[in-house]
């Protein structure tokens, strides 16, 4: 250490992890939801029933109208039902702490300003920057993101996407740029 040859390390505040941490476990019930609407749409796939396009709301209600004349499988996928509503309630809890955090935050906000930019992405990159000051300059956050420079002779410029950095944060960059890019592909609304 006295020679100089380790850098010092930045620990994120307190807050930030408990932040993260709720950014963590609302995706990870966000995930297990999805993953439960899936497996029953392909386990009734095999008796023939197909859900087709239903939204979150009116899912069960379709599940529980296609298995109505079978009622040893309604015996079956009752629980999945059960689970599911369970799971999508606390991520609807979880989701209302990110947007009340966010509307307290000022950066948060302010980053909401960006097209395609919304709650949870704002408070992904608050919580992986955490202390801007610990940055030299404004390219040196992307190392951090994953985004690392590529030098070409004299010339520096951001390279491709990398597996290090912060892989959350760089999934919800990837979320904004295809927002912004269906709404110039497509037109808003």
């Amino acid at each position: 250490m006295r020679v100089g040859l380790y850098r010092p390390l930045h620990v994120k505040t307190l807050l930030s992890h408990k932040l993260r941490v709720l950014l963590t476990y609302r995706k990870l019930l966000q995930s297990k939801a999805i993953a439960i609407e899936n497996d029953l749409r392909a386990s009734l796939r095999n008796f023939g029933l197909r859900v087709g396009m239903v939204g979150t709301v009116k899912f069960e209600v379709r599940i529980k109208e296609l298995v109505a004349n079978l009622p040893d499988l309604a015996v079956l996928v009752e629980p999945l039902l059960i689970v599911r509503r369970v799971v999508r309630e606390q991520l609807g809890i979880l989701h209302r702490r990110v947007l009340a955090v966010v509307r307290d935050d000022d950066v948060c906000r302010r980053l909401m300003t960006i097209p395609g930019v919304g709650p949870v992405v704002a408070l992904t990159y608050r919580v992986t920057v955490d202390v801007p000051a610990r940055f030299r300059n404004s390219k040196a956050v992307g190392a951090v993101f994953g985004l690392t420079p590529v030098q070409s002779g004299e010339n520096d410029r951001t390279g491709a996407i990398s597996q290090c950095g912060d892989e959350m944060m760089r999934i919800m960059l990837y979320e904004v740029a295809q927002s912004i890019w269906c709404v110039r592909r497509n037109g808003p609304g």
